[in-house]
């Protein structure tokens, strides 16, 4: 192996190891505020449906569910979080989940639609961020 093989090779490791960091700041902030909305659904159901210009639920059990579920996924990422290179299922699944529930919402309608376009956005840029840390990691093995 030349110089110039290694100072290829350790580039592309050091963009992957960016590329990486890019990630899973990105995801650790779509995960605080996926528990936080999760946390705010399950002890305040009210304010969730209040939010969302939806009349108040008379059992506020179902607002509670969806906040259990939204702290349960946020669970199943943690090892994505940890290890995105090696773990791929719950990111893949994650961002194809996000893309579903953005159909969902805009199928519910009313002021679903903001719900929809932030689970696009958060979609598109954990998909761009992914694709862009597994290119640079394949890159990076000789």
């Amino acid at each position: 192996m030349t110089d110039a093989d290694a100072l290829r090779i350790g580039w592309t490791q050091s963009e992957a190891a960016s590329r990486s960091r890019t990630y899973r700041g990105l995801l650790l902030v779509v995960l605080i505020v996926q528990a936080l909305a999760g946390l705010g659904a399950l002890i305040w159901p009210g304010h969730l449906s209040e939010w969302l210009a939806l009349p108040a639920p008379t059992p506020d059990g179902w607002l509670r569910a969806v906040g259990v579920m939204l702290l349960a996924t946020a669970v199943l990422y943690v090892p994505g979080y940890i290890e995105p290179r090696y773990q791929r299922v719950p990111n893949v699944v994650g961002i194809l989940a996000r893309l579903g529930l953005a159909v969902l919402y805009l199928c519910l309608g009313g002021n679903f639609r903001w719900l929809a376009l932030y689970e696009v956005v958060v979609a598109l840029l954990l998909a761009w961020t992914y694709w862009g840390l597994i290119r640079s990691e394949l890159m990076s093995r000789p």
